[in-house]
């Protein structure tokens, strides 16, 4: 059906319903006075929207069937109404044509009534559903309404007792009109078992709107037994059945994600068998000690009873609906809050939450952005903020918008709010680990620069100039009779600058090995010669930074002062390499064990953290100690 085409079936449902508008404002007004005067402005009024929705689709989605649908399900009543109203003509003073025949048609002219409907629900919400069997359905509903119009006609103008020839036919008709109205429906059932999530989302429109019917129609039945007349009782089904279930279909049609209707829907069914339950123990109560109490104290305990099982069984129901109704939702937010309960219970890591929004919203392209600390944040237009109290500490993105999604990821977001706040604080934490890890770092090559520099200063200034002063002395006292005093005093001024000497250059060695000028294999080698233990000792050459170096090199010179002090060892094992940029040494001896950490391991401990590593004593009694350093580094 093209576009052309669905406007005009529009036009034309409009022409018959403007007609039949017209006749029966005639009836009602002109000399036939059929109904009440409240009777043709009311029910013009219940479905003029159905026509006005039917208009308004078919302008903004006119490649959609659901405008003359819409149109058919406001005519179809018109039309019916108005053979109604004329065929009351026959009981007039005032007939109008044909009005005898006409009033015996009208009498079971209210199948046609369902017409409009049955249409809407085989092609809402795009058409009608592949396969030859459902445009056969379609085809039976005029049919069967034909029939039973056709027999309910003939009973009435019969007036005479139902033989069983007659019966047959009623039940057949009956039976075949009640198929073909189930066989429609069962086309909702199956849009929705096989329909996508756009085709599930509209539907679930129509099934908020549904439910409403029933109640309204109960409101309905309540208002007639109460007295109230048959046009007015029956006011608010007929504005569910003509405006409310059009309406439904016209927003899910053209506005599908203007609201959370899965949540609607599941609250709205939650809340009605709640009230259908809580009912029921009100009366069950009040029948059960009505005989044994006076009445105020039946019905107060009854109240006491319903209002203590309304909570749980609300919550419970409301679970159970949202797992049918809004699965999508209910299994997301499921998901969400047992992340929540692990990443509490420290069973995951709260940094895992980006992965867990992206599987809970179906959304690959979800992103969690947090603010660094001391910088802002700019997410992206359309990013949902994340806030903690008054201040935004980061935005959530989605790959896919749409009102429902955004919807859908703020109560996530709002589900999420320990992992997201832990994850933000733990990134500020490990800023501050970096900024410190840096700067100590900073430091430490600084240090070792001073110290390298204080080195060359001792041995290029102070020594150097030491050892002048101490040729030119020798020089003076060579100059001098070997015997006199002079000579002896000289002598011992330059044995004790050569003191001086050697003690500055112990003093320059402990500051900074010169021996790492060669590399930290030949340091390392250099250092275990003077062993008084044996020592194995296992290092390559390597290429490693100054800090590295350095620090390695005085952690081995603690750990072997250390076992030949205190770990009455026989035999020191140390092992240096390089694997995956981490710089390795393990210092082992054959000791007695139990080494407790105090000011030298306390100081090794402090050197290797300054430079970002890792410092390890593993000394337990009778077996030994092991000194374990590793040191990140680029070779």
């Amino acid at each position: 059906m093209d576009v052309l085409r669905r406007r005009r079936l529009v036009v034309a449902a409009t022409v018959l319903f403007v007609a039949a508008a017209a006749l029966r404002a005639a009836l009602a007004y002109g000399p036939p006075s059929i109904g009440q005067p409240a009777d043709w402005p009311l029910t013009s009024a219940l479905l003029l929207p159905a026509l006005l929705l039917g208009w308004l689709v078919v302008i903004r989605a006119p490649a959609s069937p659901i405008g003359p649908a819409l149109a058919l399900t406001a005519t179809m009543p018109a039309l019916v109404f108005t053979v109604e109203d004329w065929g009351m003509t026959a009981r007039t003073s005032t007939p109008w044509p044909a009005a005898s025949v006409v009033d015996k048609v009208a009498v079971g002219a209210w199948p046609w009534l369902f017409l409009g409907f049955v249409t809407l629900v085989l092609l809402f919400p795009d058409g009608l559903l592949p396969g030859r069997h459902w445009r056969w359905i379609w085809a039976a509903m005029p049919v069967s309404a034909a029939l039973v119009n056709f027999v309910v006609a003939r009973e009435d103008a019969a007036r005479t007792e139902t033989t069983p020839a007659r019966a047959v036919l009623i039940v057949i008709a009956f039976a075949t009109f009640l198929a073909s109205l189930l066989a429609a429906a069962s086309s909702l059932v199956v849009r929705y078992r096989h329909g996508d999530q756009l085709t599930r989302q509209r539907l679930r429109w129509l099934m908020a709107a549904a439910v409403a019917v029933p109640i309204l129609l109960g409101l309905s039945w309540l208002a007639s037994a109460l007295g109230a007349p048959g046009t007015l009782a029956y006011t608010w089904f007929l504005i569910a059945m003509l405006v409310l279930v059009p309406g439904a279909i016209t927003v899910a049609i053209l506005r599908h994600d203007l609201f959370d209707i899965d949540r609607l829907l599941g609250a709205t069914v939650s809340w009605l068998v709640t009230t259908l339950i809580s009912a029921g123990v009100f009366a069950a109560v009040v029948l059960a000690i009505g005989g044994f109490f006076p009445d105020r104290v039946g019905i107060t305990t009854a109240a006491f009873a319903t209002a203590l099982v309304l909570l749980p069984v609300y919550h419970w129901i409301h679970r159970t609906v949202g797992r049918v109704v809004d699965p999508d939702r209910t299994v997301a937010l499921a998901r969400i809050r047992d992340f929540v309960r692990r990443v509490r219970d420290g069973e995951a890591e709260p940094e895992q939450i980006e992965a867990v929004l992206r599987s809970a919203l179906d959304d690959p392209g979800l992103r969690v952005l947090l603010r660094r600390p001391g910088s802002e944040l700019e997410p992206p237009d359309g990013a949902i903020p994340l806030q903690t109290g008054d201040s935004v500490v980061g935005a959530l993105v989605l790959g896919t918008t749409s009102a429902r999604r955004v919807r859908r990821a703020r109560e996530a977001v709002v589900e999420a709010r320990l992992p997201i706040e832990v994850s933000r604080l733990q990134l500020e934490l490990r800023e501050a680990l970096t900024e410190v890890r840096t700067s100590r770092a900073r430091l430490m090559d600084e240090v070792n620069a001073e110290r390298h520099r204080l080195e060359r200063d001792l041995h290029d200034g102070a020594q150097q100039r030491l050892i002048a002063i101490g040729m030119r002395l020798r020089s003076v006292q060579y100059q001098l009779e070997p015997g006199v005093p002079a000579y002896r005093e000289l002598d011992e001024v330059v044995d004790t600058l050569e003191d001086t000497v050697a003690e500055l250059r112990r003093i320059a060695h402990g500051v900074r090995p010169s021996r790492l000028d060669d590399g930290l294999a030949v340091a390392l080698r250099h250092l275990v010669a003077d062993s008084a233990l044996p020592v194995d000792l296992v290092v390559p050459e390597l290429d490693v930074g100054e800090s590295a170096a350095t620090t390695v090199y005085f952690t081995v010179g603690e750990a072997i002062a250390n076992a030949l002090k205190h770990a009455r060892a026989t035999r020191i094992s140390i092992s240096v390499g390089l694997t995956d940029q981490v710089l390795r040494a393990v210092v082992r001896d054959d000791g007695v064990g139990g080494a407790k950490e105090g000011f030298g391991l306390t100081s090794l401990r402090d050197r290797v953290a300054s430079v970002g590593g890792e410092f390890t004593v593993d000394s337990p009694p009778g077996a030994g100690t092991s000194i374990t350093v590793e040191i990140p580094c680029a070779s």
